[in-house]
């Protein structure tokens, strides 16, 4: 852990996203890349990127105890630096709670990690293409809980598509497929993807208007 955080380490702390959300809970790891809590119920991994501030919780000492068990990443080892592919890599496979659009945290698997993106199946979204830069927060299910109660061959996930090495690349192979952009957080984030110019995207919407959007503020893509 770094030194600038180590006056919180153990102690009960605030943290508010840009965004306006906040989480509470034990700190238990932090360093430049991530923040991990324990909110008394779940292990919180939080991209530091998307931290405004971090503060001590005075009023509630003695409502969120220290966990019994911690991540089989830190066994104890406070030397140990988890970076932010680390966690995408080590929550592979296992269900998790992600949060990065839409007001809605989504559930499911991660399926792949790439160099600027990675590949998430969602009962509900199917194969989501999630840019790492919009991950605000990952919570990994306890115990194997299984999202909505399915069973794991009801979650069962494999693909035999290529996937490309960046985001950018992955959105060009996608090309006069109809796509959703950001769950569809806007109308405009829903259209047949015509092309790619740089860092502009068209679309060409329901009402057939060509509407451009730029890829920096995209966080995921995913296919009707």
């Amino acid at each position: 852990m770094n030194n600038v955080f180590n006056q919180f380490k153990k102690e009960i702390v605030k943290v508010d996203l840009v965004g306006k959300s906040d989480f509470r809970g034990t700190l238990i790891e932090s360093n430049d890349e991530i923040i991990v809590l324990f909110d008394g119920d779940d292990f919180v991994y939080i991209p530091m990127n998307h931290v405004d501030n971090i503060s001590v919780v005075q009023d509630e000492m003695d409502t969120i105890q220290r966990p019994s068990i911690l991540p089989t990443y830190l066994n104890g080892n406070d030397e140990k630096v988890l970076t932010f592919d680390e966690m995408l890599n080590l929550a592979k496979g296992f269900y998790t709670e992600i949060y990065f659009a839409n007001r809605q945290p989504i559930h499911g698997i991660i399926y792949n990690v790439m160099s600027d993106y990675f590949i998430f199946h969602s009962p509900i979204y199917k194969t989501l293409y999630i840019s790492k830069q919009h991950l605000k927060w990952l919570i990994p299910f306890l115990d194997q809980q299984r999202p909505f109660d399915l069973t794991d061959e009801e979650l069962k996930y494999s693909s035999k598509t290529k996937f490309e090495a960046s985001f950018e690349r992955q959105i060009e192979m996608m090309k006069n497929k109809l796509v959703v952009f950001n769950l569809g957080e806007q109308s405009q984030h829903i259209g047949k993807l015509v092309n790619m110019y740089n860092k502009m995207i068209e679309i060409r919407t329901a009402h057939g208007n060509s509407v451009l959007l730029n890829l920096e503020h995209i966080k995921s893509i995913h296919e009707v």
